[in-house]
């Protein structure tokens, strides 16, 4: 099928906002003056919310469902856009109108997906590519490696979650804070839904790659973020190392899903045993409830064999 370029396409920016008022009217004060439409997915209809958006500065439409997690709330306002791009985050970002107006611009001829560069309130960036989870990358990028990167492995080895792209640069995958995608190709290849959070960005990024659907990083794009690899809970911690399984259960089969199981728990019990030393030998290392995280994560992870069914 043959792409012709727009060079202002329409958006569409859906908010996943969940009990986060303030945030979300933060994100609203800087979306202010945007030509895009604005949809706001309220998730639970927390009454704080529909206040917070009713006093934005701009039309915004309002859109309450149920929890059903991240995936089901992007589906949900995606159904109802009328923009040739979808501009998909979380209400725990500040993205202002020029930064839309650029992704959408981004998503032309044969980009299908384009991402943004992600910093932190204090601007240092967050690395958000990511590499598709096969079990060896699961193994590499996740088991073995940290999140910072090591400068001596960077001149010998192409690690997706150390990539730091200064131009506009092809990837095959990354984290879903702030994501533009052509509304047809979110309603074609719709995010999953059965995971609640965590890793159904990557299942996604899969199926796209599937269907020979282009993914590139706009690092002239900067949205800040406030969560993050910092964020770290055990009920954030129990969820990623389920559904690390799970993914790879739903894209890759059983065999590989195997794999995947051990390596998810060498994976936790790495950062287990790392966050517990770091407790044992410093009062300033990691706090008891960051622990506490870690021992759920490894608990996951062990239990995670029943996605293998």
């Amino acid at each position: 099928m043959t792409r012709h370029p727009v060079d202002t396409p329409s958006a569409t920016v859906v908010v996943v906002a969940y009990r986060r008022p303030h945030a979300l009217a933060a994100l609203l004060h800087a979306l202010d003056g945007t030509s895009a439409e604005v949809v706001v997915v309220n998730v639970g209809d927390d009454p704080d919310v529909t206040t917070a958006a009713s006093r934005a500065h701009m039309p915004v439409r309002m859109l309450a469902i149920a929890n059903r997690g991240f995936g089901a709330a992007v589906n949900a306002g995606a159904a109802t856009a009328h923009g040739d791009v979808v501009v998909f985050t979380n209400d725990d970002v500040v993205i202002d109108a020029s930064a839309v107006s650029m992704l959408a611009r981004s998503v032309h001829d044969d980009v299908d997906v384009a991402l943004p560069r992600v910093v932190n309130c204090d601007g240092q960036e967050q690395r958000t590519v990511r590499a598709l989870p096969t079990p060896g990358r699961l193994l590499f990028e996740w088991a073995l490696l940290p999140d910072r990167p090591i400068r001596t492995l960077e001149r010998w080895s192409r690690v997706e979650k150390w990539r730091s792209p200064r131009v506009v640069e092809p990837v095959v995958a990354g984290s879903a804070v702030t994501v533009a995608v052509r509304a047809d190709v979110l309603r074609e290849t719709p995010l999953p839904e059965d995971y609640f959070l965590y890793w159904e960005e990557l299942d996604w990024f899969w199926r796209l790659r599937e269907r020979g659907r282009r993914l590139v990083m706009v690092p002239a794009v900067d949205v800040v973020h406030g969560g993050g690899h910092a964020d770290v809970r055990p009920e954030k911690s129990r969820l990623l190392a389920r559904n690390a399984v799970r993914c790879v259960r739903r894209t890759q089969g059983r065999a590989a899903a195997l794999a995947a199981f051990v390596i998810v728990i060498a994976w936790n019990a790495r950062l287990f045993l790392l966050d517990g030393l770091r407790c044992a030998v410093s009062a300033r290392g990691a706090s008891a409830s960051r622990l506490a995280a870690r021992r759920a994560g490894f608990e996951a992870a062990m239990a995670s064999w029943r996605e293998l069914r």
